[in-house]
């Protein structure tokens, strides 16, 4: 066999010329279909790493999700948290209004009704807006919540500030009174037992006294010269019977404890000798 291009003579199993480098031979299709074959087997190995990058796009997808979801959940539940924070606070803030003005009104006690009203930029009124307040309540001036509460079938407001004053029209008494403490039950705050206030001595703290009783008071009165809180409460006796009372305390115009008086009070026995659902009560 001779090299077409030089002329020399080649072996017969010469694919190439070994003096000028030509061809002398191609590739037999075997071998072309071995190289097919290996360029096929490298294609499953293509369409593991895509699967591959596939499924790890997919779990990728899948925690980026995960993670959204927790994100959101966790926006909500503080955005929840605020809101109640914030409904909170305005209850908080509302629910003691009355009596912070009542303190404020208390300050002017001695001045002028209309120098209170002006400094304060409030605007008392002659009577109440609720006929229940007018028929039991005495007092010159009034300034009152315009929510409403149901005591025995009965609407009053939710508070109270009532002004008493001189005949020179300077303010003498303020009282807060906080209908809500009534709402529940008519007898006020449900307790364990009664209050013993025998153990504070007179120059006691009146707030060390306060917090022992720890119930919120039905009525403050505040005067120039001393500070009473009336609170409502019922508490079961020995016998099973339910026992109401009207606990009064006093303190001077130092904060400290003067006294206190407890008065129980009794269901008004009707002729029927029958308890009506809605119970009246009278000091004893």
């Amino acid at each position: 066999m001779k090299c077409p291009k030089c002329g020399e003579k080649a072996a017969k199993d010469d694919r190439i010329c070994r003096n000028c480098g030509t061809v002398l031979k191609k590739e037999s299709k075997g071998f072309l279909l071995l190289g097919t074959k290996k360029a096929s087997s490298a294609v499953p190995a293509l369409e593991t790493k895509s699967s591959s990058s596939h499924s790890a796009t997919r779990s990728s997808s899948a925690s980026y999700d995960k993670s959204r979801i927790l994100k959101t959940i966790g926006i909500t539940a503080v955005g929840a948290v605020i809101i109640i924070l914030v409904v909170v606070l305005v209850f908080h803030v509302a629910s003691g209004k009355g009596q912070k003005q009542a303190e404020k009104l208390a300050e002017y006690i001695g001045n002028k009704v209309a120098s209170a009203e002006k400094e304060l930029e409030i605007n008392l009124k002659d009577n109440s807006s609720f006929s229940s307040v007018n028929k039991s309540d005495t007092f010159d001036f009034i300034y009152e919540s315009e929510d409403s509460v149901k005591v025995n079938d009965v609407t009053f407001p939710e508070w109270a500030v009532t002004v008493t004053k001189t005949q020179s029209d300077k303010i003498e008494q303020v009282v807060f009174t906080d209908y809500r403490v009534l709402k529940k039950d008519a007898r006020g705050e449900k307790t364990d037992k009664r209050f013993d206030l025998s153990k504070y001595d007179r120059n006691t703290k009146i707030n060390t006294v306060l917090d022992d009783i720890d119930i919120k008071p039905f009525r403050i009165t505040y005067d120039a010269a001393f500070r009473k809180y009336e609170y409502r409460y019922y508490y079961k006796l020995d016998s099973g019977d339910v026992q109401s009372v009207i606990l009064t305390v006093n303190s001077n115009s130092d904060n400290k404890y003067m006294y206190s008086v407890s008065d129980d009070i009794y269901p008004i026995i009707f002729s029927n000798d029958l308890f009506k659902d809605t119970m009246a009560y009278r000091d004893i």
